[in-house]
């Protein structure tokens, strides 16, 4: 809830996010949409 995962607090059930934190606890990237096979790789890549 902090960084927004469970904005839309208005709908049946709210929508799947994930964020990338930075060590100073800042949002460093959002992603919206995401085909779980290949999100791994793609949060690893952004890392590096």
């Amino acid at each position: 809830m902090a960084y927004g995962a469970a904005a839309d607090a208005g709908a049946e059930r709210p929508k799947r996010i994930s964020v990338l934190i930075g060590p100073d606890g800042t949002v460093v990237k959002r992603y919206d949409a995401v085909t779980p096979a290949d999100h791994p790789d793609e949060v690893l890549a952004d890392l590096g």
